[in-house]
């Protein structure tokens, strides 16, 4: 007996496979972090989702380092004991390294990329020793200049996560480094719109909506958040057209963003 499925049943299922995951993204801005020639730079960032959550995959993206000589470095990932090396004397001369994603499943080698590495990259060594590891916890990256005379900085860093918790699903999320308010999307926008921030450590958050004289019109999320990233839904309908402005506030960090309403 022979089983037929249609191509819309096909669909299905295959739909019904990533059903629970959610896409990588990137949620990271300039940090400023010197790397000290003949030196170890180092950042951390702390995961918690308190959910006892299992790594699966991990990926690195390195949004932007720049250097006067960047054959002279070594990057490497680790998770408390843990690690591996990411990159190993690629490039030359102030190549630097521009929104350079490190994943295993990448055809070209980071040893083989050009500068300023832009793209999807296979690291030096694998990523897959972290795979069976506890989500929370520090994350650290680790840039060593192994040459004086050299000047550098590290602008931004993503440490990206695939895991599965005990209460089921696969999920992808990328933990912010640094706290982020988005531009709203669309702007501008009738009636709704998205609004979207990250927070790089659990704390309260508060996103509140004003007029364009400063008077609260709405409080649109508040209240205790784990590290990610957040979006929700603004709904304009009783309000009239003009400008707004949206502001989010968490652990001392402050920033305000205007939107448009047009009728």
């Amino acid at each position: 007996m022979k089983l037929k499925i249609s191509m819309f049943a096909l669909m299905l299922l295959v739909n019904s496979v990533n059903i629970f995951s959610q896409p990588q993204q990137s949620f990271c801005r300039n940090v400023n972090i010197y790397i000290n020639q003949l030196a170890y730079t180092r950042d951390s960032v702390l995961v918690s989702t308190g959910n006892n959550c299992i790594v699966t995959d991990v990926n690195l993206k390195i949004v932007n380092v720049t250097h006067t000589w960047d054959s002279d470095l070594r990057f490497y990932l680790n998770k408390g004991t843990t690690g591996a090396m990411l990159i190993n004397f690629a490039g030359g001369s102030g190549d630097n390294f521009i929104n350079t994603n490190l994943d295993d499943s990448a055809a070209t080698p980071i040893a083989s990329g050009t500068a300023p590495f832009t793209g999807n990259f296979r690291p030096y060594q694998p990523l897959t020793p972290f795979n069976g590891l506890p989500v929370d916890g520090y994350w650290r990256l680790t840039i060593i200049d192994t040459t004086s005379g050299d000047t550098g900085n590290l602008a931004a860093w993503c440490v990206q996560i695939t895991f599965i918790c005990p209460t089921g699903g696969i999920q992808t999320v990328e933990i912010p480094n640094t706290y982020m308010l988005y531009q709203n999307y669309p702007n501008p926008f009738n009636p709704v719109t998205k609004l979207k921030y990250s927070v790089p450590q659990n704390g309260y958050v508060k996103l509140t909506v004003y007029d364009e004289l400063g008077k609260e019109v709405q409080i649109i999320d508040a209240g205790n958040k784990e590290a990610g990233t957040y979006e929700v839904v603004f709904d304009a309908t009783n309000l009239p057209s003009g400008v707004y402005y949206y502001k989010l506030e968490s652990g001392g960090f402050s920033d305000t963003k205007k939107m448009v309403i047009i009728k």
